[in-house]
C-alpha cells in the first residue's frame, strides 16, 4: 500500500527526475542553505513544502515558512494553489530556499517557482530528514540490513537534522501555512 501511494505521489508531483535534484532551480545542500540564511540579508527565506502535519509533528527549521507542495489527506495530491500561496507571501525577486523531507517534493516545487517567474530559487536537495540509511553498494546494504538498527531510517545520512542545524516544534503563526484565498486577491 505504501509503495503504491509513493508511486502515485511521484506521478502526481511530476517527479520523473531523480529525487532531490531540481532541473530549473539551483541545487544546494542543507548546510549551504543555512549559510545563505545566516549571511544573505533580509530577502532570503526558507520555504518548507512538506505537509502541515509533517511541519508540526516532525519538526522544522525555526525560520521556515510552511507552504505545502503536496497534501496527503484523501490521498496524495498536489496543492493546486502552490504558486499563488508563495506569491501571496514573497516577491519574485526574493531568494527562496525550498526544503522538504528529502528533496523529492522540494525539487519540483522549486522548478514550479522558477517557471512562475521567481528569480532566485534554490532546492535544498538533501532536505530536512535526509535520505533513508540503506548503504551505497549491494554488499554494504546486505551488512547494514543484517546488523544496523538504523537501516532504512532517515536522519542518518544527510539533511538539515543530520548536519545539526537548528530545528524546533514551536509553531509561530507568521510561519504557518495560510491557504491562498482568491477572494482576497481580486
Amino acid at each position: 500500500m505504501f509503495k503504491r501511494s509513493l508511486l502515485l505521489l511521484l506521478l502526481l508531483s511530476g517527479l520523473a527526475q531523480a529525487a532531490g535534484d531540481a532541473r530549473l532551480a539551483q541545487n544546494i545542500t542543507a548546510l549551504e542553505a543555512y549559510d545563505r540564511l545566516m549571511t544573505g540579508g533580509g530577502s532570503v527565506y526558507l520555504l518548507d513544502v512538506r505537509s502541515p502535519e509533517e511541519y508540526r509533528l516532525v519538526g522544522h527549521p525555526p525560520m521556515a515558512y510552511n507552504i505545502p507542495f503536496v497534501f496527503f489527506r484523501g490521498g496524495p495530491h498536489r496543492n493546486p494553489h502552490f504558486v499563488e500561496d508563495v506569491a501571496s507571501r514573497f516577491k519574485k525577486t526574493d531568494t527562496l530556499l525550498v526544503i522538504c523531507r528529502s528533496g523529492g517534493r522540494s525539487a519540483p516545487a522549486a522548478d514550479a517557482l522558477v517557471q512562475a517567474g521567481f528569480k532566485h530559487v534554490y532546492n535544498v536537495r538533501d532536505g530536512f530528514e535526509g535520505a533513508a540509511f540503506t548503504g551505497r553498494t549491494p554488499e554494504e546494504k546486505t551488512l547494514l540490513r543484517k546488523y544496523s538498527p538504523f537501516y532504512g531510517n532517515r536522519g542518518r545520512v544527510e539533511g538539515w537534522q543530520y548536519d545539526g542545524l537548528p530545528y524546533t516544534y514551536e509553531l509561530k503563526d507568521e510561519l504557518l501555512y495560510r491557504p491562498y484565498d482568491a477572494a482576497k486577491h481580486r
